[in-house]
This record gives structure tokens, C-alpha cells and sequence, in this order.
């Protein structure tokens, strides 16, 4: 995935100074219009230049942010970074406090940058890095000002244009100047509810876009939201085409440009025969019964045996690396493990095996809505094992089973890749909730107060991959603490006696914990009555929705069903004086059921809880507030013992 530069808010835009009101009067104004805001951009601006240099287009970025602090707390902006890289080239940097002196300003410089390199786990990485810095002299009625230049080496490149930001925003501005003979096109995302003015102008042998939007609220701040591209109102501009060197080319006019960009990346691959990779391919596939085997053997391989490490520059954060320098050096990123994996398969003989371009959730567009760089920032192979049948194989997701996509790319698309000249887009299925999630299965007996339990506890799907890397690696002191928050239930007074785990490494059977446990004061004894709950863990007993605060959508990793099927020994000398009714409730987004039955001396509960959405949209929060209603009332059941008369 290629770190994206420049995507927050604050850096993608200027200020331009005005004739303002006295400062005092501008700061009770704005807290005015702007109740209960730390701090607001009295306007933010970016200036960008279409330029044709020789063979290439070019943009050239001026960027301006000019903050007014409103409250004692606002220091927390006081720290601030800007990015860049190969194809987006830091060329100037101003960074000042404008500290009140009566009615005018004393300014205090910006004097200490640091730099460093940006890297993200599993995604691409092209030598982006920040400089990052902190504005002196913060406080009430302060301004931080920003000014920054940046040169897009290569237009397709340019980043999108957030109207709003993380604070209020008074006044918003792009403005984009580019010779007549240059088509520019533009899409904007998430602002039904944003007036956002645009003109087009022409002056001699240029033409002026410009967007602006005014008055605009601070987003809302909720906890497990989607990334700010989900809500944030936000244009991407992008040059369709360009007269470069006598003639019209065209850079992203839809998926085909986009494709043979991505093609070309291929084309450079340095590839160098290697006979070590052959043999290991070999040795692979040697007795596979059929091809789909083939696949899985080559796609474990890579997982087991490449580690995920991205650091390159320029190009090369787009073009992977020969797969034979990846098989011998053991690592490589997300590209150079796709293009490993796609190679060994070639090499095996497989011919429906392609690299494939892929966005991540954390951005929400398809390539229908953008079809420009911006829509993917991950890479891995597809097999296709019959016409339309997919097995997506991303090798950074290292314990995630054949046959199901990683889960960050669960409901996005892929960029298949077919030869050099065609792709294919083609949609990456959810996962369904049935084939993620854990099955529990337990004895219980009573000895006094104390609950003694032993069982099997299942994992699978994604819920396996997640524990799996908690577990991997673990020594003996870190191990049996980890198993016994997993395994935790009832109360603070649970301990493991002894746990085994199995099928870690088996990537296709769920991981299995067998294991015994005790739990202290848990059951509760008045009088010749015994009260057992047996809802030991209770999921979602209180997640409940404040649907009238929250506003955001509420993102979930994956679905799951989650299973237990609970026994309890009735003690000799008692029998059963109350077993609980059954309860059931089934949402779109959350559902369960619970049970009760008896067999002999046994009362069992059944119970099924499962989660069934990836954005769980506000319009749901009522349907999903309403079954952790009656989830809750199922939770407070208890089975009642009485001992028996004599």
C-alpha cells in the first residue's frame, strides 16, 4: 500500500491574509459562531499549478494553514507535519506563531525540523516522510501559520483536496491553474450537505478552476469510525489528458489509463532467471493432486517463509522487485509478495494467476468512482480456478487460510491484471459471519461457591488469524497469561489450572485450546437454593448505541458468529427449580439465541451470538440498540437448584 503524503486536512490547504477585525473582536466572534471549539482555520487555501515540463506534467503546490487558537487547550494542535516523497518534492517550508501583542502581532519563527521516513505494516511504501515540528508560544488568541510548496513530479499523483478538517473551518479554497490544451476533471465525495462554489475561468492561455466552501462545522469525533475519507467532504482532481511533446496523451481518463500505468511498473521488473526458485517450486508442487493444491502449497510457502519489510525510494515503491531476489532474500512488501507469489505459480505451471491492484478499506472509493491511484494502496495475487471464481492470496496476512481474502480487503475490489494490455475489476466478497468466530464447549460442576469448568475452545476464520498472531511467538511466562485473558469468564476470580493449544500452524483447521479452569464466588447459595447464571461471558450486554450523539458509522474488522453450548452437573441431593425460557432475536447487524434443555443430570444452554456487518450505518443503531435490549435480559437468566427434601 503506498503511505499516503498529504492527506490530512491541515496540509492540503492555505491562508491568505485579510483585513480582519481587531483580534480580541475576531476571537469572540469565532467563539461565537464556533461554540466549544479549541481552535478554528479562519481560512485555509491550496494553490496548484499545471505545468508541462518536457515529457512530463508536472503540479506545483502552494499550500498556506493559518489557525486561531481559541481555548487554553489548543495546544494540543500545536504539533504539526508535512509530508512528502519521491513523486511529491518538499521544495520550501515556513512554519510561525503570531502571538497578540495589544492589537497587532509579534511573530515567533518555526526553527527546529526533524525528518523521518513513514512506514506502515503491510502496505506500500514509497520513501514517503515527514517533517514534523511544533509552533512556539501557543495559547488564546494565538495564530499558527503554515506555508509550504510541494512539486508533483508526476500529475497522476496529486492527492485529494479535503474541504473540511478536524476543527472549524471559516473559509476553504482550491484553486487550480493549467494551460488551455489540459483537460482536467474532478469528483467530489460526501458533500451533499456542503455548499461548495465552483467557477471556471479563462484567462489568456490559461484556465482557472476554483472551489470554495464557508462556515464549516468541525466532523464529528466517535470512537471505531472509518477513516476520515468515509465523511470528510473532499474533490479529487486528476488531468484526463495533456499536450506533451506535440501531442495529446492521456494520463487518467478511466481504469484502461490506470491499467497501463500499472502494467508499465511490471514492464520494469529486473527479471533474472533463478534456478533456486524453480527447484523450490518444484519441490512445492511434487505429488499435488491437483492445481488448486499447487496454489495452496506455493501461497502457505510465502506466508511461512517471506517476511513483510518495506523500505524503497521512488519508482521502486511501485515496481516490485524480481521475484528471485525476494525468494533469496526472504522479505519484501506487499507488491514484491504478490509478484513472488504470482511468479512461483507461474513457475508451477498455473496460467489463471494475476497481480492484482487493490484498495484497502481504509479507503472507500470502487474504480468506477476514481480511477486514479488514490483508489488502491495494496497489492496481491488472484487465482482463478474456474471462469468468474476467485481466490484472492494476500501473503502479508500471514495466518489467513486459503480461500478467504484478508480481512482488510473484505467488500472491495481487485484490478486483475490479465496481460499487458487488458484487466478486469472484479468485486472481493465478505466473508461471511458463519466462517469467522469461536465454539466453546464445557462441563461445569459445582464445589461450593466455586464453578470448575473444562472444555474446547474453537477458533475460526478471522477470529483464529487475529489470536493466531497474539499467540505466535509467545514464551513460557507471556503465553499462559495471554490464553488466560482469552479464556477469561464470570469474574475477576477465574484461573487456568492447565490449557494445551493445537492446530496453531494449521492454517485450514480452527485453532483449539482445550483447557480446566476454576471460578471463585461465583455461585451464589441462600438457603437450600443455588443460583447458577451460565451466560459466564456476556458480549454486547452493554453495547449500547447513543444513537442521538453518535453520528458516525461504527467500522467492524470482520463478521462473526460466536457459539457455546454450556454444561452444568446437577450436584447429587438437588434438582432443578427454575430453568430459563428460551430467548431469540435477529437483526440485520446483531443476533442471538439462547436455551435451555435437560438430559439426565445435566442442564445444557445453548447459545449463538453473531455479528453481521463491516459499517455498521446510523440508520441500523435503533435495530442494533434493540437486540442488545433483549440480549441483556437473556444475560440476567439463572438456573435455580433446590435440594431436595428428604
Amino acid at each position: 500500500m503506498r503511505a499516503r503524503a498529504l492527506i490530512y486536512p491541515l496540509l492540503l490547504l492555505i491562508f491568505t491574509a485579510r483585513a480582519q477585525a481587531p483580534n480580541s473582536q475576531l476571537v469572540t466572534a469565532m467563539k461565537k459562531q464556533f461554540p466549544g471549539e479549541k481552535a478554528v482555520y479562519l481560512e485555509l487555501r491550496q494553490d496548484l499549478t499545471v505545468e508541462i515540463r518536457n515529457d512530463s506534467v508536472q503540479v506545483l503546490a502552494r499550500h498556506h494553514a493559518d489557525m486561531l487558537h481559541l481555548d487554553e487547550q489548543s495546544g494540543a494542535y500545536a504539533n504539526d507535519r508535512v509530508f512528502s516523497s519521491h513523486f511529491n518534492r518538499l521544495q520550501k517550508l515556513e512554519a510561525r506563531t503570531m502571538v497578540p501583542a495589544g492589537e497587532k502581532f509579534r511573530t515567533v519563527k518555526v526553527t527546529d525540523f526533524k525528518d523521518k521516513f513513514e512506514v506502515q505494516a503491510g502496505v506500500f511504501f514509497d520513501d514517503t516522510r515527514s517533517t514534523s515540528f511544533s509552533f512556539p508560544a501557543v495559547a488564546p488568541g494565538a495564530r499558527t501559520v503554515t506555508d509550504y510548496t510541494v512539486r508533483h513530479v508526476d500529475a497522476r499523483f496529486v492527492l485529494p483536496f479535503y474541504v473540511g478538517s478536524y476543527v472549524p473551518v471559516r473559509r476553504a479554497e482550491l484553486t487550480i491553474t493549467a494551460p488551455r490544451g489540459v483537460r482536467i476533471a474532478y469528483k467530489t465525495f460526501h458533500a451533499e450537505n456542503t455548499p461548495i462554489a465552483y467557477t471556471k475561468e479563462e484567462k489568456g492561455s490559461q484556465v482557472i478552476y476554483r472551489w470554495t466552501a464557508e462556515n464549516l462545522p468541525s466532523p464529528p469525533r466517535d470512537d471505531d469510525a472509518p477513516e476520515a475519507s468515509y465523511y470528510l467532504p473532499h474533490l479529487v482532481f486528476f488531468v484526463e489528458e495533456a499536450p506533451v511533446a506535440g501531442q495529446m496523451r492521456k494520463l487518467l481518463a478511466g481504469v484502461p489509463e490506470l491499467y497501463a500505468m500499472y502494467a508499465d511498473f511490471v514492464r520494469r521488473i529486473d527479471r533474472r532467471p533463478s534456478a533456486a526458485l524453480q527447484q523450490r517450486v518444484d519441490s512445492l508442487v511434487a505429488g499435488a493432486p491437483n492445481e488448486e493444491e499447487k496454489v495452496r502449497r506455493v501461497y502457505y510457502w510465502v506466508q511461512d517463509n517471506v517476511k513483510y519489510i518495506a523500505f524503497e525510494q521512488g519508482l521502486r515503491g511501485f515496481i516490485p522487485h524480481d521475484a528471485g531476489l525476494v525468494y533469496a532474500r526472504r522479505y519484501g512488501d506487499c507488491k514484491d509478495m504478490a509478484h513472488l507469489t504470482n511468479e512461483m505459480l507461474r513457475l508451477a505451471g498455473v496460467k489463471t494467476a494475476y497481480l492484482t491492484w487493490v484498495g484497502t478499506r481504509d479507503l472507500p472509493y470502487t474504480y468506477a468512482d476514481l480511477a486514479t491511484p488514490g483508489v488502491d494502496n495494496h497489492m496481491i495475487a488472484t487465482y482463478e480456478p474456474a471462469p468468474g471464481r476467485y481466490v484472492f492470496l494476500d501473503a502479508t496476512s500471514k495466518h489467513t487460510p486459503y480461500g478467504m481474502p484478508s480481512a482488510m480487503i473484505q467488500g472491495k475490489e481487485g484490478l486483475l491484471g490479465l496481460d499487458e494490455q487488458r484487466s478486469r475489476v472484479v468485486r472481493i466478497p465478505a466473508v461471511d459471519r458463519t466462517r469467522s468466530g469461536t465454539d466453546d464447549a464445557s462441563v461445569l460442576t459445582l464445589d461450593g461457591t466455586t464453578l470448575r469448568g473444562t472444555g474446547t475452545l474453537s477458533l475460526a476464520g478471522y477470529t483464529k488469524v487475529n489470536q493466531s498472531y497474539g499467540l505466535d511467538g509467545l514464551d513460557r511466562t507471556d503465553e499462559p497469561r495471554y490464553v488466560k485473558a482469552l479464556l477469561e469468564r464470570g469474574n475477576n476470580k477465574f484461573f487456568v489450572d492447565k490449557y494445551a493449544i493445537t492446530n496453531l500452524d494449521a492454517r485450514d483447521q480452527p485453532l483449539r485450546i482445550s483447557y480446566a479452569y476454576r471460578l471463585q464466588d461465583y455461585v451464589q447459595q441462600v438457603d437450600d437454593e443455588v443460583y447458577v447464571n451460565l451466560s459466564l461471558e456476556r458480549p454486547y450486554a452493554t453495547d449500547r448505541i447513543d444513537a442521538a450523539t453518535r453520528k458516525l458509522p461504527r467500522y467492524n474488522e470482520f463478521a462473526r458468529t460466536d457459539r457455546t453450548r454450556t454444561e452444568l452437573v446437577v450436584p447429587a441431593g438437588y434438582e432443578v427449580s427454575y430453568l430459563p425460557p428460551a430467548a431469540e432475536a435477529r437483526g440485520e447487524a446483531l443476533g442471538f439465541r439462547v436455551s435451555y434443555e435437560r438430559q439426565g443430570n445435566r442442564i445444557i444452554q445453548h447459545r449463538e451470538v453473531y455479528v453481521d456487518y463491516l459499517l455498521l450505518q446510523p440508520a441500523q443503531f435503533a435495530g442494533w440498540n434493540a437486540v442488545v435490549a433483549k440480549l441483556g435480559n437473556a444475560y440476567r437468566e439463572v438456573v435455580i437448584l433446590k435440594k431436595k427434601k428428604t
